[in-house]
């Protein structure tokens, strides 16, 4: 092997290493990420609580309990949605093990929606899909819905439920 262009090879690659890592982009630990203006609709997220347990009520099932630990995780996931200007279930798995962890969760499930600007409406959608309607009408104890408006004008819910 020839010793000079090895040793040549390994100061490139270490340079190389070391300019990326001196020049990356990356924010401060202190600096925030952009996250386009969102407002919560506090009304519309009590409007579709009340609506879900009038329909869980009309089934002789128990009403849901609010529960704001499971509000902190559909909230964040709502900014998520708003930011990333789409409806998912993107990273359910973490939600659902926070809340096993730290809400004592036996279950939880998700239903979430876009563009749906009253109550009623997004309800209504739920209540007309089959996979959203069997969550709502399901095992549960508990729920937390985030509702909140983008810049855009465009609304987005996250309504969680917990067995607990």
């Amino acid at each position: 092997m020839n010793a000079p262009i090895f040793k040549d090879t390994v100061r490139l690659c270490f340079l190389s290493m070391l300019g990326c890592i001196l020049f990356s982009c990356s924010p401060d630990p202190g600096e925030e990420l952009y996250v386009p203006h969102a407002e919560v609709v506090t009304d519309l997220q009590s409007e579709v609580f009340e609506l879900i347990n009038a329909h869980r009520d009309s089934l002789g099932l128990n009403p849901l309990t609010n529960l704001d630990l499971a509000y902190l995780k559909a909230e964040e996931h709502t900014e998520y949605m708003i930011a990333s200007g789409k409806v998912s279930h993107d990273f359910f798995y973490d939600r659902e093990a926070y809340l096993v962890a730290h809400a004592d969760a036996e279950q939880v499930a998700e239903n979430v929606a876009f563009a749906f600007s009253t109550a009623k409406g997004v309800v209504k959608a739920w209540l007309e899909s089959p996979s959203h309607k069997s969550i709502i009408e399901g095992d549960f104890s508990h729920a937390s819905i985030c509702a909140m408006k983008g810049s855009d004008g465009s609304y987005f819910y996250t309504h969680l439920f917990i067995k607990k």
